[in-house]
């Protein structure tokens, strides 16, 4: 009989106390569409905050301290370049949501690339209530662009679109 009334519980589904449901999506389903970020600015997400703190190209990339893969990592080819991204993921909300670094892409040119894994980390997690992850994501691509990262996790419907900041000029006349 006991376990009977727990599994009944359990089986209540949309039907529990107060309508509360557990879901994994960041907040609810009414949450989605594409959203334009700048870099350096927190990003919010439903119950997540995104921070792209640093998006550039460069010839010697930064390696991680726990990577993707333990390969040994290649030299770009003629015309191609690294672009790394430093990413602060922030979960405020009560469900976990899961940060996985294959979600993140880079649009480079023409072209969109995903993650180098000998050169990005940490790997996926899930993050609880009031914590965060900071990811160093590498991407091989086209030399001589302005790169975009895009991320499009599991738990939101639509892309996070950061690039860079446009650099400013200041022009002095004497």
């Amino acid at each position: 009989m006991l376990c009977q009334t727990w599994i009944t519980a359990c089986d209540l589904g949309d039907a529990g106390t107060d309508g509360e449901q557990t879901t994994t999506t960041a907040a609810g389903s009414s949450d989605s569409g594409d959203i334009e970020g700048r870099l350096g600015a927190e990003i919010k997400v439903g119950v997540a905050v995104v921070t792209v703190r640093a998006l550039e190209s460069t010839f010697q990339p930064a390696m991680p301290e726990q990577r993707l893969s333990e390969a040994t990592p290649s030299a770009p080819a003629a015309g191609e370049s690294f672009y790394q991204a430093y990413v602060r993921v922030e979960n405020t909300g009560v469900t976990p949501l899961r940060i996985d670094p294959a979600d993140f892409a880079c649009a480079v040119g023409e072209a969109v690339v995903g993650i180098e894994p000998t050169r990005s980390g940490p790997l996926a997690r899930s993050l609880l209530k009031n914590t965060s992850i900071d990811l160093l994501l590498t991407f091989e691509g086209p030399a001589g662009f302005q790169p975009i990262l895009l991320y499009s996790p599991a738990w939101y419907d639509g892309v996070i679109r950061v690039s860079p900041q446009p650099e400013t000029t200041t022009t002095t006349t004497t």
